[in-house]
């Protein structure tokens, strides 16, 4: 299997595809993505198995490729095909025929001897061939250009087909398993439709999905550290006691980030790559996360947003400032 650093695949459709979809209007959708990757990640070879290189300053890519079956078991799948062996199901007789030599000798003939054993019951899929396509959306020029690419799974699917969730299931893990990413978006949606998604600052993931949360936030670092592993699972964890309705994770260039929502004006979030501090913010939360530390301490207005630096009593600091917004 190729060596990535993203979580591979999904035990179970997320519930923020699920809630994306069902706002979605019309039936007709496709598996895709979009992912800023840059220069120097490519010629790292990261996404080799996708055929993308450079060439000088300009990445080299096919228009669509055929997953290769060693960068996971949902690109194996999708070209050899799947058996699926029913342990659920009872167990059924199945007759087995093997040819012996008579009397223990070739010379004298063979026979045909058959014997009956109870095995589990199998089905087997079909491989579906699908194709991976790669279209290079816009290019963010700097000493290592970022190159914003969309991939997309080549097969419309339709909310209509009594087979969509087998379907969808697969089209996100052999996504997930190439990109590192896998998001739904309409069958007819266009450049600039992907694009602003990128635009995006912050992704708003459901409480009650501790390790898809978790693997969610994780698989936008390049090879996380051990010790930002151990500060997310910790902040998480003091944020889960305090009941929030919503996980806030940074996109495109807000990735470090990671907080939690407590009502529509009320946030907490700090940069977990680097920082002292969690920043509580109020009516104009989003405004303000835009801002850079520096921005915000030189525009402090006192109402905005409160900082806890991350001393001695900190969470009981941000424990009561949780339960006297709630109170108010």
């Amino acid at each position: 299997m190729v060596k990535t650093n993203w979580q591979k695949n999904f035990r179970r459709i997320p519930t923020t595809i699920l809630q994306k979809l069902s706002k979605m209007p019309g039936d007709e959708f496709v598996v895709a993505c979009v992912r800023k990757i840059p220069a120097s990640v490519v010629r790292n070879g990261v996404f080799g198995h996708l055929d993308i290189s450079m060439n000088d300053n300009v990445p080299v890519f096919p228009g669509r490729i055929t997953p290769k079956p060693l960068t996971g078991k949902f690109s194996q799948w999708n070209v050899v095909g799947r058996e699926i062996v029913h342990k659920d199901l009872p167990m059924v007789v199945k007759t087995f025929t093997a040819e012996r030599p008579n009397w223990g000798d070739w010379n004298n003939g063979s026979h045909d001897v058959s014997w009956d054993r109870d095995v589990y019951q199998r089905d087997f899929n079909p491989p579906k061939d699908l194709d991976i396509s790669t279209t290079l959306l816009t290019t963010e020029l700097g000493e290592d250009p970022v190159f914003v690419f969309r991939f997309r799974v080549e097969e419309i699917l339709n909310k209509r087909r009594v087979d969509l969730e087998k379907d969808l299931f697969g089209n996100l893990n052999l996504l997930q398993e190439n990109t590192g990413f896998a998001d739904v978006f309409p069958a007819d949606a266009n450049s600039m439709e992907y694009l602003k998604t990128i635009s995006v600052y912050w992704e708003i993931l459901p409480p009650g999905e501790r390790t898809e949360v978790l693997a969610r936030i994780l698989s936008k670092f390049h090879a996380p550290s051990q010790e930002l592993k151990e500060k997310l699972l910790d902040r998480y964890t003091f944020l889960e006691k305090l009941n929030p309705v919503a996980y806030i994770s940074g996109t495109s260039g807000f990735h470090r980030y990671f907080g939690a929502q407590f009502a529509d004006n009320f946030v907490v979030f700090e940069n977990l790559e680097y920082g002292n501090a969690i920043y509580a913010m109020f009516d104009d939360w989003e405004e303000l996360s835009k801002l850079s530390r520096i921005e915000l301490l030189k525009n402090r207005r006192g109402t905005g947003f409160v900082r806890i630096v991350h001393r001695d009593g900190w969470k009981n600091t941000l424990k009561e400032l949780v339960k006297s917004r709630r109170a108010a």
